[in-house]
């Protein structure tokens, strides 16, 4: 499973035989639900994040593994699923943050791997996603799906909703400072360049 069935998720054809691969591996996982840790680790590392398609027959999958995932197995992966799902949510091809947001619509994940107890992990790594993906997103299946899962959270834990939210927001004023500062270095170096030309055109070699 290792060696073989795991690395079949790399090569640009996986879509031709997917499938047939995802049946196998859930076989594995239905015999031996020890090995969910691996193959979700494996997902992750060969995640086919420039091809959309791709993505959501991985995301099928790995729900359809996720439905067999005991809490104490969740527990070793739940920060690598955390991003991931994270990454897929803010992804700008709607069908993947589409696919992503059904996750909250299964009721065994909802009571297993999103519930309460796993909010306080999980929670702050999607909430920056789900929050753009709430506010007049261009598709509104999207934004719906997003403002349920968030109104879901609220109704669930308040406190931890207010502190994901101020650092979400802290955050975007971050960001927001960094690409300031950047685009005023470029504007001192576009001016040095532009008087380093004005100069040369005029043949003021000594004041370069």
């Amino acid at each position: 499973m290792e060696k073989a069935l795991i690395p079949l998720h790399k090569p640009r054809g996986v879509a031709t035989y997917h499938p047939q691969l995802s049946y196998c591996i859930s076989q594995y996982v239905e015999k031996d639900p020890d090995t969910i840790v691996v193959i979700v680790k494996g997902l992750i590392r060969y995640w086919p994040y420039n091809s959309a398609s791709k993505q959501v027959s991985f995301l099928n999958e790995l729900e359809e593994i996720l439905e067999l995932c005991r809490p104490e197995q969740f527990t070793l992966i739940q920060e690598d699923f955390a991003s991931l799902l994270s990454a897929c949510l803010a992804s700008p091809h709607f069908q993947v943050a589409e696919r992503s947001l059904y996750y909250w619509n299964s009721e065994h994940l909802c009571l297993n791997v999103l519930s309460q107890s796993r909010a306080p992990v999980l929670l702050p790594l999607v909430f920056g996603p789900l929050s753009k993906n709430s506010q007049h997103h261009w598709n509104p299946t999207v934004e719906n799906l997003a403002q349920s899962v968030l109104k879901m959270y609220m109704e669930m834990d308040m406190n931890l909703y207010d502190k994901c939210q101020r650092g979400h927001l802290d955050k975007e004023r971050s960001e927001a400072l960094e690409r300031e500062g950047a685009s005023s270095t470029w504007t001192v170096i576009e001016d040095l360049a532009k008087g380093k030309a004005e100069a040369l055109a005029r043949g003021e070699v000594d004041k370069i």
